[in-house]
């Protein structure tokens, strides 16, 4: 028998464009490829937020600020006990970890980042996830229909899309990660409705992944998409049925394959809830006592997040507002990021109006427009109106929909390019060019209206005799050097595809294009990248130095303000703080950490409320809050001053709480209120004596009950506590860490139950004096379905993409 011999053409077809997108990849991040070890972040200046007040912001992004401090936590639990910590004791006196959704524990790719466990191991993985979103433009192109340039163009427009760029550089990485399924997703769905089940199950896969990555809030867009895209065939089928029942205008067949495909609709939709169960059945058991929809208290001026007029501007380029540090717009820069490139808007222009397959075309302008409709925030209608959707009250960002316009955007694109390589008449380039001119003399008078209006003294504000430069002279200035720099690309393009090829053939032509689209978005990458080395965000500092001089032997937790003391730094010193740079919160232990919000006279919505003095000083006592951190003037007189110092510019003074409270004790008595005055009752009662609780659970035993007594506290995992005291009476043992349901206890190895006390804290009742050891572990409510519905889910996938697998290569004999 003859060996099968491979396609060597076929393979070289594919790897062509393979490269050209993973050298694109590259070329954009030449400056982290320079410096392996460093952080996509700005390390020197301070970026333009109008969600944080005047100074406010401190330097660095999301990245340093919330997901790298997770990251090297679970890294530091997972390579030491090779488990995926269930709870998170880090802040807000401890939380679920597993119901967290932004965690993202259950997205595999991540495992191989944590076993990595450098910091710099999250960047390189978002680049990874660049190339595979690249790639799967590239496959969703010829899923169109598109050749193989016009779709490696698709792959490059989406993989390098400014606003996607925009959002690496603020450091949102689980977001890009999400975003990177979304060509993976709606290509299942075209193999979906071409009824090829092996590309279809792309589509549960790509769904379930994107809700997994630790941002679910991309994952639900793709969703809501995807529903109105099967509402859209189950109307076409439900008409099909009414007109082949009335007139018989449709075949039986096909009627029997638009019921098929709804019925295949359906299945996939299920596969991908069971794929995801794993991350989201935790989720709903913990959200009744979660604060807010995102378990968090607002998104930090959240409101200003969508795009304004000011940034149809970022159409001819991203940098006609500003950089971050310097942007001229409302919002900031990352979130309203309008803009595809200048080439790109031209082939999607190019796209719309010439391709030949109207209804995909339609289709994705559709997904567009109505994107970025959304993206247009509340007022215009959209994203009110779509609210009440289960999921939607969670996107606190009506602008992240740019992420679909992206998607739609880099089809559109390759569908443009696609008829440059279609033509070969020279006079038909020739009136493209007359076109696509005009709309650059509409642009050029745009600029020079700008430029005049700039000119008006009352466009700019005087400053020290003179007359600021106002955002247009600005966005002007920005428009000219864009524009000097894409149009030497273009001269040198032209110069070279000469060479090749007669400019006049569409082949010619589009290498031309192709080649002036990959330079623009490499090198609008390479200006929007900043590195900066990791020891710029963990390296000691004089509040280090400080902590450590005066540092206890027990566990440590500490108040201090979040832009002055980061995640980071607690992390690395193995210090808890009473609060971290993360919104979701179980809302009971939100509402007792939220007095201690206006001690430090923080600019933040939490603490609109006046200062309660006598509340807020008994919850530093009650949770244990041995170290105040300050940098500026504290309304609350709490202790001596053990050390004050310099960090930088910044002053800040080390603080002593005398009277705070063992992290673990017993107490004798109970003051039972009912459950909506707990908090305020806290204020009134000796710590020392007293735990406020909705019952007592001694009733009932007589005699004397054990005094305050300290009780050794040992923290052998996050899941895992072990506490022991010796008593000579009944008591109630209370530990300072926050209550939830899925903590159980034993006492001297009998199961007993934890009871809530204090408003958040756990409480086990001591009935029997002696020597005690209390073991307390945590297993998340709903997790273990989750994942049994999860793993039959998997294998329920492997079944039928190996049945199908096996139909398409043998298929049955007439």
């Amino acid at each position: 028998m003859r060996a099968a011999v491979p396609d060597v053409r076929r393979w070289s077809r594919i790897a062509g464009p393979i490269a050209v997108l993973a050298g694109a990849l590259l070329l954009g991040f030449s400056g982290l490829m320079a410096d392996p070890g460093a952080l996509i972040v700005d390390g020197e200046r301070s970026w333009v937020d109008e969600g944080f007040g005047p100074g406010e912001r401190p330097i660095g992004n999301d990245l340093t600020g919330l997901f790298l401090p997770r990251f090297l936590w679970q890294s530091e639990i997972w390579r030491k006990t090779g488990t995926i910590p269930q709870w998170d004791p880090r802040g807000f006196a401890g939380r679920p970890n597993v119901a967290n959704p932004q965690a993202g524990l259950w997205y595999p790719p991540v495992w191989l980042a944590w076993s990595w466990g450098d910091p710099s191991a999250l960047g390189w993985l978002t680049v990874a996830h660049l190339l595979w979103l690249g790639l799967g433009g590239f496959a969703l192109g010829l899923g169109v229909g598109l050749g193989p340039l016009a779709a490696t163009v698709s792959g490059v427009v989406v993989m390098m899309n400014p606003y996607i760029i925009a959002q690496v550089n603020e450091g949102h990485v689980p977001h890009v990660w999400s975003v990177s399924w979304y060509p993976w997703a709606f290509l299942g769905v075209l193999c979906l409705r071409k009824g090829q089940w092996p590309g279809g199950l792309l589509f549960p896969l790509g769904l379930a992944c994107s809700v997994m990555t630790g941002h679910p809030q991309e994952g639900v867009y793709l969703g809501l998409v995807l529903a109105g895209w099967a509402a859209w065939d189950a109307a076409g089928t439900i008409t099909s049925v009414r007109r082949w029942k009335r007139l018989a205008t449709h075949s039986d067949s096909d009627v029997r394959e638009g019921v098929h495909r709804l019925g295949r609709w359906g299945l996939l939709f299920l596969l991908a809830l069971g794929l995801s169960a794993v991350e989201w059945l935790p989720i709903l058991h913990a959200r009744a006592w979660a604060a807010g929809p995102m378990g968090g208290e607002g998104g930090g001026g959240a409101t200003v997040y969508h795009l304004w007029p000011s940034n149809l501007m970022q159409l001819v380029s991203p940098r006609a507002l500003g950089e971050p540090a310097s942007y001229d717009g409302r919002g900031n820069s990352w979130e309203t990021m309008l803009s595809v490139g200048w080439v790109p808007l031209v082939l999607i222009v190019l796209g719309v109006f010439v391709f030949p397959d109207r209804r995909a075309v339609w289709g994705w302008f559709v997904l567009m427009g109505m994107s970025l409709w959304f993206a247009g925030g509340r007022s215009l209608g959209l994203a009110s109106l779509v609210a009440g959707i289960p999921g939607m009250e969670a996107a606190r960002v009506p602008a992240r929909s740019l992420f679909l316009t992206a998607t739609a955007a880099a089809v559109l694109a390759g569908m443009g390019l696609q008829m440059i390589a279609s033509v070969v008449d020279r006079r038909r380039v020739i009136r493209w060019a007359i076109s696509y001119g005009r709309i650059l003399a509409l642009v050029c008078l745009f600029v020079a209206a700008g430029l005049a209006v700039s000119l008006v003294p009352e466009a700019g504000e005087a400053r020290e005799g003179g007359l600021a430069p106002s955002p247009w002279l600005l966005a002007c200035g920005r428009l000219v050097q864009d524009w000097l720099t894409l149009a030497t690309i273009a001269a040198v393009g032209v110069v070279l595809c000469w060479r090749v090829s007669p400019i006049g053939k569409g082949s010619g032509a589009a290498i031309l294009v192709a080649g002036i689209t990959i330079l623009e978005l490499s090198l609008s990458t390479v200006m929007a990248v900043p590195t900066c080395s990791v020891d710029r965000f963990l390296e000691r500092d004089a509040v280090s130095n400080a902590i450590d001089r005066h540092r206890p032997k027990s566990p440590l937790r500490i108040r201090a303000r979040d832009t002055f003391y980061s995640d980071l730094h607690a992390w690395r010193e193995s210090i808890e703080k009473t609060n971290i740079g993360d919104l979701f919160q179980i809302r009971h232990a939100t509402e007792i950490i939220r007095p201690l919000y206006a001690v430090f006279q923080e600019s933040d919505s939490r603490a609109s409320r006046p200062l309660d003095a006598d509340l807020a000083r008994s919850v530093l006592d009650r949770m244990g809050v041995q170290l105040l951190l300050s940098d500026r003037p504290l309304r609350l007189t709490i202790g001596p001053v053990l050390e004050s110092g310099r960090n930088g510019i910044a002053r800040f003074e080390l603080i002593e709480n005398l009277s705070a409270l063992p992290r673990a004790r017993v107490l004798p008595r109970v003051d039972v209120v009912e459950p909506s005055w707990t908090l305020d009752r806290l204020a009134e009662v000796d710590p020392r004596l007293v735990v406020v609780m909705t019952h007592d659970p001694l009733r009932g035993l007589d005699g004397d009950r054990q005094p305050f007594t300290p009780v050794e506290y040992c923290q052998e995992h996050p899941d895992r506590i072990v506490l022991r005291v010796t008593t000579r009476a009944p008591g109630l043992l209370i530990v300072a860490d926050t209550w939830m349901p899925g903590w159980r206890a034993t006492l001297n190895g009998r199961p007993v139950p934890v009871f809530c006390g204090d408003h958040a804290f756990r409480v086990v009742a001591l009935p029997e004096p002696g020597r005690i050891e209390v073991v307390m572990t945590y297993r998340a409510p709903g997790l273990a379905i989750g994942g049994m519905i999860s793993v039959g889910s998997v294998g329920l996938l492997a079944v039928i993409g190996l049945r199908g697998a096996v139909r398409k290569r043998f298929p049955r004999r007439a």
